[in-house]
């Protein structure tokens, strides 16, 4: 079996007689007369190692990219490399700035680190590293609000909503122990506790340094009491009044009778408030109908700009006796207004 030692030896014995030796490294075998710089970025030759030159690149990195303030350390290292890309010697003086400070270090197999301590204060940490004359890109580290040490608290005094429509619930500015304001985008629950025993459930999340949940009223039974929860923490319960809208006026009926099919197209709306405004778009309106035989039926549709239509199976419609609306401007009785319609007839 030839070593390599051996055939390095057997192929320079063999070399013909004016030409250079050959050189073997961890490459193969080269003629140094003839690849002279290939000496200068192998590395470990036969004739024992090349010291690397002195920095050319340098690379950095920096982790992990979020901190929690109070709680994390940072991690920032630089790897220092010659014209070739071999790691620079050990012992190469580097200087890593980080936020402004800058800390001398030297190499160990190529690399310059430093740990940073944690921090309170929340913001970018911008960190770069110079050897020689060199200098690396910028890297980033965030430090932010310790969102686990913050107790939220529904701001005062909460809005008096009425049913159907949007109303928001808010929480004071919230910041961490150490006075870091909480980052927009953090998630929190909003929880409703009824009077009746039942409970409605939103989400919140933060905008400007405090929590806010938008919700419609609709189907929320009034009183309540609303409680922010936020990581492990609750917020006091603060109470929360909806108060059912009050109509105006009376929603317009209209009948469109459709023979073919013995049925009765009614229109119903729109459905209008004191405040000047149609009841919101999917607000539930049920119909509950008693014909002259003693039979009956209830149906239900969903408004759509203030409005209702349903296709009631009604062949004569002057045999309603009652109509009964439910909406959430409360009970109406319509029974006059559909015989008003019905001896009418469609419009034209």
């Amino acid at each position: 079996m030839i070593r390599c030692s051996d055939l390095a030896l057997a192929l320079l014995l063999s070399t013909p007689v004016g030409a250079g030796p050959l050189v073997a490294d961890a490459f193969g075998l080269y003629d140094p007369a003839t690849s002279g710089d290939r000496a200068a970025w192998s590395g470990v030759t036969s004739t024992g190692t090349i010291a690397p030159r002195g920095p050319d690149h340098i690379a950095i990195f920096a982790g992990p990219k979020s901190l929690v303030a109070g709680h994390d350390r940072g991690h920032v290292v630089a790897i220092v490399l010659d014209r070739a890309g071999n790691l620079v010697a050990d012992g190469t003086p580097a200087t890593l700035t980080i936020a402004g400070t800058r800390q001398a270090v030297r190499t160990r197999h190529g690399i310059a680190e430093v740990l940073i301590l944690p921090r309170t204060h929340a913001g970018d940490l911008f960190a770069g590293a110079t050897s020689g004359d060199r200098q690396s890109p910028r890297a980033m580290l965030t430090v932010v609000a310790d969102v686990g040490s913050i107790r939220p608290q529904v701001a005062s005094p909460l809005p008096a909503p009425q049913s159907e429509t949007i109303f928001e619930i808010a929480s004071t500015p919230l910041a961490d122990r150490f006075g870091n304001p909480a980052p927009d985008g953090t998630a929190a629950s909003l929880l409703l506790a009824h009077a009746d025993g039942s409970y409605s459930l939103s989400f919140a999340q933060t905008l400007g340094g405090s929590l806010r949940a938008q919700l419609i009223a609709r189907d929320i039974p009034g009183p309540a009491k609303a409680t922010l929860t936020l990581g492990a923490y609750n917020s006091p319960a603060a109470p929360l009044t909806i108060t059912a809208p009050t109509p105006s006026g009376r929603p317009a009926l209209g009948l469109e009778p459709l023979p073919t099919i013995a049925a009765q197209r009614v229109t119903l709306g729109p459905f209008l408030t004191t405040d000047g405004y149609a009841i919101s778009d999917g607000a539930k309106v049920t119909l509950t109908a008693v014909l002259a035989d003693g039979s009956g039926f209830t149906d239900s549709a969903f408004t759509q700009d203030g409005s209702i239509s349903l296709l009631l199976p009604i062949a004569d419609p002057t045999a309603v006796t009652s109509l009964q609306v439910q909406s959430p401007l409360g009970l109406l009785d319509l029974t006059e207004d559909w015989r008003t319609a019905s001896a009418t007839g469609p419009a034209p």
